[in-house]
């Protein structure tokens, strides 16, 4: 017995606009945080999580057609299903957001000079709140 290929997918929930120029700026801004989001998955100071995140709420404000595709991407999708699902993150990812954190954080203190650090202060302490949410957050 065969299954219908279709019932795979998940069909995300959308909220589009009516207006035009709404839809276009939210599909624009969809692909930048995308970019952003792959260019994340290179560079070790850039998050990929939360501009994929965005990318997909901009674009289920938007098109139907690109949510979808992100919702059942092979290495995004149950994230983002996740994250609309339960606003759920998984375990590892805490650790590992929070590891980087401590450790992009560790570096500007041993990198600035005496007369700025203050602004590592104030890093430190944006971090530690992020952290903060993120293991308050249900585990995916």
């Amino acid at each position: 017995m065969t299954k219908n290929k279709k019932s795979f997918y998940y069909r995300p929930k959308t909220n589009q606009s009516n207006s035009p120029t709404v839809r276009w700026t939210f599909v624009t801004l969809g692909w930048i945080f995308f970019v952003l989001g792959i260019i994340g998955m290179l560079l070790p100071v850039m998050p990929t999580a939360p501009f994929i995140l965005l990318a997909a709420g901009c674009w289920a404000r938007s098109s139907r057609r690109f949510h979808f595709w992100l919702i059942n991407h092979k290495y995004f999708g149950k994230y983002v299903r996740d994250w609309e699902e339960r606003r759920a993150v998984p375990y590892y990812a805490k650790w590992l957001a929070t590891i980087m954190m401590a450790i992009s954080t560790t570096m500007m203190f041993l990198q600035l000079p005496a007369d700025m650090i203050w602004v590592a202060w104030i890093i430190a302490a944006a971090c530690t709140v992020v952290a903060i949410i993120l293991f308050r957050l249900p585990n995916a």
